[in-house]
This record gives structure tokens, sequence and C-alpha cells, in this order.
């Protein structure tokens, strides 16, 4: 079983952020032989450096360190922060238990969330990595929004997370993003768990343009037995459509809420051919989980599930799992009798293949619906 508490490393010796300044001019495997007397301004308990790096019994520092080193100094200063603060279970509650939370910030206080030397040392690290918006005797704003944008560092991440929790006892029965989700890091980034979940996993904290509930989906699933069961309702309530900043975002890009705006026009087409008692959206499973769109008529029953990916093998690839759970969960086959993968990308010839190929050899009723 995980116990952070075994997470620990002096918090009252001052300069653990200065790894980053090494890590910048030496290899890894050089870092731990420049820590004091070596450069300049700096001078670093070797066993802080060690616990930091997350080196091992012997000394060696781990691979990672040298990956965040070919992709700059922006990488390294992140990843160098991420480290301190899982370092000790103080940092992480200290982070956790922020005030005035906002997306990827808040506020530590001196002796509110961590005191004296301690917070001091660690309002000085913030500061001196980059993180700090904010910064007085007795509290320090911090911000995030950056670490997000850096290509690649999500996979460091899980990396340095892997070896924080080895030490804190992990019993690996779950992932690294289902460990670290249950132990409640989100929070140490000021993000939502399926934010978090995304991010650690894709890179991304949500894909353009995937609404929430899709996320939801292949994240944040249980075990726990449902308790409903498939009751169609009709109607419908119209959704925005248009463009929404996303941030953070490197380019300042802007999601499409082409989801939307396809529900909105794919329910005015179904009601015109079927009546509007006989189609609704986000329509209730019964387990947790809502189907883009549904027409039941006294002659059948078809889902519809909307992707918006960047292109129609991404589409059909986030549908599936989907659509085979909201029709077959329970190992019954009375709820749909056609699953329909709705996309604004015309079909290529390999997806008609595929689908042509589950219809024939198992008879699993599965279509795509271009929408123009």
């Amino acid at each position: 079983m995980t116990n952070l508490r075994k997470l620990n490393v002096s918090l009252t010796k001052h300069g653990a952020h200065k790894i980053a300044a090494l890590l910048k001019k030496y290899d890894k495997d050089e870092v731990l032989k420049h820590l004091s007397r070596s450069e300049s301004g700096i001078n670093i308990e070797r066993a802080q450096a060690k616990k930091t790096l997350s080196a091992n019994s012997g000394g060696a520092v781990p691979g990672l360190w040298n990956k965040a080193r070919q992709r700059g100094s922006e990488t390294i200063d992140a990843l160098v922060l991420v480290a301190i603060i899982f370092s000790h279970h103080e940092l992480i509650a200290a982070m956790e238990g922020s005030t005035d939370k906002r997306p990827f910030a808040g506020t530590i206080k001196r002796d509110k969330n961590i005191g004296g030397k301690t917070f001091t040392n660690f309002a000085h690290i913030i500061e001196e990595l980059g993180y700090s918006t904010e910064h007085s005797i007795d509290h320090v704003n911090f911000d995030l929004h950056k670490l997000f944008q850096i290509e690649g560092l999500n996979k460091l991440v899980v990396e340095l997370l892997k070896l924080k929790l080895e030490s804190a006892g992990w019993d690996k029965k779950r992932s690294i993003v289902d460990e670290s989700s249950a132990l409640g890091f989100h929070e140490v980034f000021s993000v939502t768990k399926t934010q978090f979940r995304s991010w650690l996993s894709t890179g991304a904290l949500q894909s353009a343009g995937e609404p929430q509930e899709d996320s939801d989906f292949f994240f944040n699933a249980d075990d726990e037995a449902s308790s409903s069961r498939f009751v169609f309702q009709p109607g419908h309530n119209n959704k925005k459509t248009g463009t929404v900043p996303v941030a953070p975002s490197k380019k300042g890009s802007t999601a499409t809420l082409l989801h939307n705006q396809i529900q909105n026009a794919l329910f005015a087409e179904l009601v015109k051919e079927y009546g509007k008692d006989s189609v609704g959206t986000e329509v209730d499973t019964g387990q947790g989980t809502s189907i883009d769109v549904v027409v039941k008529t006294d002659r059948f029953c078809w889902f519809y599930e909307i992707k918006t990916a960047d292109s129609v093998r991404a589409c059909i690839r986030q549908a599936i799992p989907q659509l085979l759970e909201y029709a077959y969960w329970g190992g019954k086959d009375e709820r749909a009798d056609r699953l329909i993968i709705v996309s604004p990308l015309a079909i290529t010839k390999e997806a008609e293949v595929y689908l042509n190929f589950l219809r024939e050899k198992f008879q699993l009723e599965i279509y795509y619906h271009h929408h123009h």
C-alpha cells in the first residue's frame, strides 16, 4: 500500500532547485559530482539531491533526467519542480491544500500550508524555477499553466511518479495513472482528475473538441454494479456552437464545438424523419453514461455516437468501445438494433471494409454516418 509519508527529505536545507542548473550543464551521471565547491553559488546536500533526482542507493541517477536535458531548460525546470514537490509528503499536501485555488494555480501561505523555514525555501524554489506570480514574506502564488504546454513532459512525469510511488511502497496493483489519481495528485496541479489523467496518458488536458463526458468515459470507469436500466427519453437541449478558447494552449488555438453543432443538426434531421417522440439526446444508459443520440420507434432502436477526431480511423476507434458498452453491458442485446458512428469526415475505403467485416464476421450491426 502506498504510504506518502515515506516520501521525505530535508525541507530546511536550501538549494534543491539548483539541481536544475547542474542538469543544464552536466550529464545525469555527472550531476552528483558537482553538488558543492564545483560551481559558483551551488552547494546542495547530497542526500537531498539524490532523493530529488530519485537516484538509487548506489547513486545512479535515472535516465529520465537525460531525456529532460535533451528537451531543454524549460523541461528541466518543470521536472525539477515536480520532483521536489513529490520528494516530501508535506510539499504534496501543501500544494493539494493551497488556498485561493484557480485552474492550474493557487496560493501557499506561511504557517497555514507549511511553516517557517520550509515555507521560505519552497516559495523560493517555486519562484526560481519560474512558476511564481507573486511572492511575499507570508505567501506565494503559483501558476502552472506553462507546465502543461511543454511537449513530452507528461511522459517524463509518469516516469518520475513511478519512481516516487515505488519509494512510497506502491504495490503496483493499479497503473501509475490510476494510483496517482486515487492519491489525489491532480490537486497538486490544480486541475480536475479527468484533466490530470488525460494529460498523463496523452499529453493533452483534453483533446480539442472532445466533450468532457467522453474523457470521463475512458478515464473514470469503476466496477460498481449498475443500479438502473436504459429507459428511452425523447427530447433535446440545444447546445452552444461556435468556438471557445482552450487553456492552456501553446498556440492560442481554439476548439470548435463541432460535436454540439452535429448533435443539434442530427437531432433536427431525425425528428423530421421519425417524429419528435422518437428522438432523444444524452439518453441515460442506466450505467452512469449517456448516449449522444437515440432513435427509438415501434420497430427499432438505434444508438448514435458523435466523434470529431482528425481521422476516420480515430473516430471509429473512439466510438466503438462506447457504443458496445452502451448497448451490451450486462450481457443483454435488447437495447439497440443498430450502432452508428457519426463523424464530419467522409468514410475511407479501409474503414468501409473494416465495418463490413465486423458486420459479416460478428453480426455486429455497426455503421458509419458522414454528417455533412
